[in-house]
């Protein structure tokens, strides 16, 4: 089985370890996503112009306003404008003041396009990224021609911007373009460079940087959710596996981490502050349960951290709840400094737990490693991201590496899966081989409980004919060998006991032959051997013998009994009555048979023949007795009738052997 599972690991392994490192091929685009330019408006090949000037105006003021519909009526001055390098960016306070949540800038971005060439096509504009607390509008010739919607917070930053410049089909793109970006003072702000030019020449840029920027965390994350419920439902199904819930809860807070990336203020049911607070506490405990889950796998439990690192998560999650402490007025104006501080903590949590994977071998700890390293540098550059330290053409790199966990985490489960699989084939080939030989020592004490069954069986069949021979056939050759030593039997006399000797002999051989549980084939037997005789004394044999049900417990002693009782029957008839006709018939009565003898003879009184203790009737009833049936008599002047009844199924004590008299 370990030689099947050797390619599927390898191949999971080496699929992990792209995923691993597939985001460092995305850093050179997070530092550089558009080629440089030295021109303030640099054409290109395609007929794009990258524009990496501009002049700003600045404008402070306290809250938000709404953007107005032409230029004119928000009464720029012509002074005060600065020639700024794009891309710009303005530097936000690490610890924010009560007053940097109030206070506003505005900033107008003003590009001149009058000495671009005509051309026939439309023109667009293209913004890979604008990065701010506030809104967004850009004019074009002193006309409103796009601005943002919905949250002043989550306003859909992380998306670029794709506009057309032409305010209807054929006409002239404007020569002068204002973009107006607010901001609180607190925030800072981060505006890249500006490209115009047709929709060929523009639109593969604004999907790429849409694919990078958006796409791929949203299907990253929604298909680590997606795997997460899976592992939730397995979950349910094996409680014990603690391993399935820890990557549904994984999952889980993962795609609410990364929910800020790809999502809108205006499309969320809650408010800006709730939003802001899920995605510091998802961030928060990702990491505690990320360490349970490795915890999990090496084995080795540190109950210090798991209680330090838990005790800080809850109180940070407590701490930053909305409206609860006022020295927080505004949470996302401290979540960089937050995500400075949690970073110590983690880099301790992943620090103790991959030494201790180290330590026990676990074989997945390199990847755990590589994904650790890997997930600092991008934590690291996102931080310097979201203060404004470096370019905002930048892409948010933490996305990818919660992507990268979600392939390693998956490859994990499926190692474990796999070898759960694997380990219940190689139990199964054990409990196979154990049951086999269990099966071949069970075997072996069958064949040797049946020999000495047989031998038990042959030993008790030996003693029964050998004291039915004793009782019955030994006991009438005395008798004989005695009257003829006295001189007191007739030759015929002899000769009738000597016959009588033979049926016992046949009888008991009879017995010994299978009757399968069918009377109606004992009673045959019985007629083959007494037939002659009955009809050599003179009496006519009546056989009115109907089929009745088979009886389970017939065996050989049972049959013996059974011809015991009906030859003792035939004699005293043949004896004593003096009877001209005989007659057997069989019936069903209640729950068993019966074997009914008749004869013509002149009866007998029964309950004194019983009084003086006759021998014959005395065994006849004991010998029903012992396989459970009964027998009675019925005399009178004009015959006598004798029943024996059989049980269909034994009653308790029947079976029993007994001797003859």
């Amino acid at each position: 089985m370990k030689a099947d599972c050797k390619g599927p690991r390898r191949m999971g392994r080496w699929t992990a370890a792209l995923w691993l490192a597939l985001p460092l091929a995305f850093l050179p685009c997070a530092g550089a996503a558009e080629p440089p330019a030295t021109d303030a408006a640099a054409p290109h090949g395609d007929g794009a112009v990258h524009i990496t000037r501009a002049e700003l105006l600045s404008i402070p003021g306290t809250g938000y306003s709404a953007p107005p519909r032409r230029i004119e009526d928000a009464g720029l001055p012509n002074d005060g404008w600065q020639a700024v390098s794009l891309p710009h960016t303005a530097a936000r306070e690490l610890v924010p003041t009560s007053a940097g949540g109030v206070h506003t800038v505005t900033d107008w971005y003003r590009i001149d396009l009058a000495g671009l060439a005509p051309s026939a096509e439309p023109r667009l504009l293209y913004l890979p990224r604008w990065k701010t607390l506030g809104h967004i509008a850009v004019y074009g010739d002193g006309v409103l021609l796009h601005q943002s919607q919905g949250s002043a917070v989550h306003n859909g930053y992380n998306h670029p911007l794709l506009l057309p410049l032409n305010a209807a089909a054929r006409t002239p793109s404007p020569a002068s373009v204002l973009i107006r970006v607010d901001r609180l003072r607190s925030s800072g702000s981060g505006f890249s460079t500006v490209w115009v030019g047709s929709q060929d020449a523009l639109g593969w840029r604004y999907h790429a940087r849409q694919l990078l920027q958006v796409q791929l965390p949203f299907m990253g994350s929604a298909a680590f959710l997606a795997v997460g419920a899976f592992a939730f439902a397995v979950w349910l199904g094996k409680r014990r596996e603690s391993l399935y819930l820890l990557f549904f809860a994984i999952s889980a807070m993962a795609f609410l981490r990364t929910l800020h990336y790809f999502v809108s203020g205006d499309y969320l049911p809650i408010s800006d502050e709730w939003f802001e607070w899920i995605t510091v506490a998802s961030l928060l405990w990702l990491i505690i349960l990320i360490h349970l889950f490795l915890q999990r796998l090496h084995q080795q439990p540190s109950r210090w951290l798991t209680r330090l690192s838990v005790g800080l998560a809850l109180a940070c999650s407590v701490a930053t709840l909305p409206h609860v402490s006022e020295a927080i007025p505004s949470l996302y104006l401290f979540t960089p400094l937050l995500n400075l501080a949690v970073l110590p903590v983690t880099v301790l949590i992943f620090a103790v737990n991959l030494r201790k994977a180290l330590r026990a071998k676990f074989p997945e700890g390199r990847l755990v490693a590589g994904w650790a390293v890997l997930a600092l540098a991008f934590t690291s550059y996102d931080g310097l991201l979201q203060n404004n330290l470096v370019s905002p053409e930048s892409v948010y790199t933490s996305p990818y590496a919660i992507i990268s966990l979600f392939f390693i985490f998956s490859y994990i489960m499926f190692q474990r899966y796999t070898g759960a699989f694997a380990e219940v084939a190689r139990l199964n080939k054990g409990l196979a081989q154990r049951l086999q030989a269990r099966e071949a020592e069970l075997e072996q004490s069958y064949q040797r409980l049946r020999v000495i069954e047989n031998e038990q069986m042959l030993g008790a069949e030996r003693r029964r004919l050998m004291q039915d021979m004793h009782d019955g056939l030994g006991s009438s050759l005395i008798s004989a060998i005695r009257s003829v030593e006295q001189g007191a039997m007739t030759g015929t006399e002899i000769s009738g006991v000597l016959k009588g000797c033979m049926d016992d002999l046949k009888l008991a051989i009879d017995s010994m032959e299978s009757v399968d549980a069918d009377l109606l084939l004992l009673l045959a037997t019985l007629r083959f051997r007494l037939a002659p005789r009955i009809e050599s004394a003179g009496l006519a044999l009546h056989w009115q013998v109907q089929s009745v049900p088979a009886l389970a417990w017939l065996d050989p002693g049972s049959a013996l009994h059974i011809l015991r009782i009906m030859q003792e029957c035939v004699a005293n008839v043949l004896r004593h009555t003096r009877a001209t006709i005989i007659r057997f018939s069989t019936a069903t009565e209640g729950q068993g048979v019966c074997v009914v003898i008749e004869d013509n003879g002149a009866g007998f009184a029964v309950e004194e023949a019983l009084r003086r203790s006759g021998r014959g009737l005395r065994n006849q009833q004991r010998r029903a007795l012992a396989i459970g049936g009964t027998v009675r008599w019925e005399s009178g002047s004009g015959g006598t009738r004798f029943t024996l009844w059989l049980p269909l199924h034994h009653g308790e004590g029947a079976g029993k052997t007994m001797s003859a008299a």
